[in-house]
C-alpha cells in the first residue's frame, strides 16, 4: 500500500507553478576583451532571468551576450516575448514547456526558449535539494578546465598570460589569436616552442576569419605541433569548407557554436562528417532539453561533446552541469580574465592544483548572485506576474 504522505508530496510537486518573472540587462563595467584583430573590444552584457515558484523558490538562469558597440537589447526583448509562455507553468512538465516555446513566434526564440529552460530545470533541482547535473543523471563529478584566452596586443603578452594560467593549475589553454594568418602561425609556433617542456594541451580558436586556404597552412601547422582542436576556421555554416579540411587534416576540425544553433543544421553537418566533434552552447541550443537532444545526435555518429562555455559565472555553471552528465565531453571552457567574468556572482567555479573543476553541491545551478551590487548595472528591468 502506498504511503499516503508519498501520494500528497507527488501531488504537491505536481502544483509547483512559475509566479512571477523577472528580467534583467545587466551591463558590468569590467575590463572589456576581444576575440580578434577585426573586432572592437566587447560590451558583454549579462541576461538574467529570475523566476519565483509558488512553493518560494527562487529559479535563475543568465546568458552572455557580445556586441562591439553598446550593450545588446535583442536577447532582453526575446525573453520579454517568450516570458508570458512561461508563465504559471508547472515546473515538472519542462518537456511540454520547451515544445511550446520552440513552436512560438518569438524573434531569436532559440536564445529565450534556453534562457527559460534553464531556469525551470534550476526551480525544478531546487525544489527536489539536488545539483541539476545530479538530476539530469551525474556522469562525472569533475572535468579538466582549459582557459579560454581573449586576444592579445602582442606575442610577449601572450606568453606572459601562458605562464600565470599555468601556475594556477591549467592545463589545457585555447588562443584567440590575431586574425591573421601569418601572425597567427608565427604565434602558434612560438608558444609550442616557449612551453615545450611543460604538458600543455593546446586548442586554437580563429574566429572564423581564415580563408579556405590559410586554414589548411593553419592546420597542418597544428597538426606537426600535436595541437588538440582547430576552432572556428570558418563560419559555422560554411559546412563545404569545413567537410574538405577535415577530411585534410588529422587534428579534430570544429565550429564556434555560436553560429548555427539548430539541430536539424547540427544533424546535417554531422551526417556531412563536416566537424569532428559537436560544439554548442546549452544558453544559446534549447537549455539542457535542447543540449540532451545535440549530444543524442552526437552520439549516434560516435563523436565527442565540446561546449562553448564563454560567459559570466550562470552561463558557465549551466554548461558546467551540463558537462558533468555527459560522459563523451572532457573539457570546460573557461573564460579569462577570471574576475570579469565572476561579475556579481556569490560561488565561483575555479580549478584544482591538476586542472579540474567541480561543480558545488548547492541545489540547481548552485550560483547565488549579489543583486546590491548587480543593481548598480542594470540598464534594462521587466516583470510579469499573476
Amino acid at each position: 500500500m502506498i504511503n499516503s504522505s508519498i501520494i500528497q508530496q507527488y501531488h504537491s510537486l505536481e502544483n509547483i507553478t512559475v509566479k512571477n518573472i523577472a528580467i534583467y540587462a545587466i551591463g558590468p563595467n569590467g575590463k572589456k576583451v576581444t576575440f580578434g584583430s577585426h573586432l572592437g573590444l566587447m560590451y558583454e552584457a549579462m541576461i538574467v532571468a529570475n523566476l519565483k515558484l509558488s512553493n518560494g523558490v527562487e529559479a535563475l538562469a543568465g546568458l552572455t551576450t557580445y556586441t562591439e558597440h553598446e550593450y545588446d537589447m535583442t536577447a532582453f526583448s526575446s525573453a520579454i516575448q517568450m516570458a508570458p509562455f512561461v508563465l504559471g507553468k508547472n515546473v515538472f512538465e519542462i518537456p511540454k514547456i520547451y515544445e511550446n516555446m520552440r513552436r512560438r513566434y518569438v524573434p531569436l526564440g532559440h536564445i529565450s526558449t534556453s534562457l527559460f529552460d534553464i531556469a525551470l530545470h534550476d526551480g525544478k533541482a531546487k525544489t527536489l535539494g539536488v545539483p541539476i547535473y545530479k538530476m539530469l543523471g551525474e556522469a562525472k563529478n569533475k572535468i579538466q578546465a582549459y582557459s579560454s584566452c581573449p586576444s592579445l596586443s602582442d606575442d610577449a603578452s601572450y606568453i606572459d598570460f601562458c605562464k600565470s594560467i599555468i601556475l594556477q593549475g591549467y592545463r589545457s589553454i585555447k588562443i584567440h589569436p590575431y586574425g591573421k594568418i601569418l601572425d597567427d602561425m608565427r604565434l602558434v609556433s612560438l608558444l609550442s616552442k616557449t612551453f615545450s617542456n611543460t604538458e600543455i594541451c593546446w586548442n586554437l580558436d580563429a574566429e572564423g576569419v581564415y580563408s579556405q586556404s590559410e586554414a589548411l597552412k593553419m592546420g597542418r601547422l597544428l597538426d606537426n605541433l600535436q595541437w588538440e582542436f582547430f576552432e572556428a576556421p570558418f563560419q559555422d555554416s560554411n559546412l563545404t569548407a569545413y567537410k574538405a579540411l577535415s577530411d585534410a587534416l588529422d587534428i579534430d576540425v570544429l565550429s564556434s557554436g555560436n553560429g548555427v544553433p539548430d539541430l536539424h543544421i547540427i544533424q546535417l553537418a554531422l551526417e556531412m562528417r563536416a566537424w569532428d566533434r559537436i560544439r554548442f552552447d546549452v544558453t544559446s541550443i534549447g537549455g539542457f532539453t535542447g543540449a540532451r537532444e545535440a549530444m543524442a545526435l552526437a552520439s549516434a555518429h560516435g563523436l565527442k561533446g565540446e561546449l562553448q562555455s564563454w560567459g559570466y559565472t550562470l552561463t558557465q555553471a549551466a554548461n558546467l552541469h551540463f558537462l558533468l552528465s555527459q560522459t563523451h565531453c572532457e573539457y570546460f571552457e573557461q573564460s579569462a580574465p577570471f574576475e570579469t567574468y565572476e561579475f556579481g556572482s556569490m560561488n565561483v567555479f575555479r580549478p584544482d592544483d591538476e586542472g579540474y573543476v567541480f561543480a558545488n553541491n548547492l541545489p540547481g545551478l548552485g550560483v547565488e548572485m549579489d543583486w546590491q551590487l548587480l543593481n548598480q548595472y542594470m540598464y534594462a528591468h521587466r516583470e510579469f506576474s499573476i
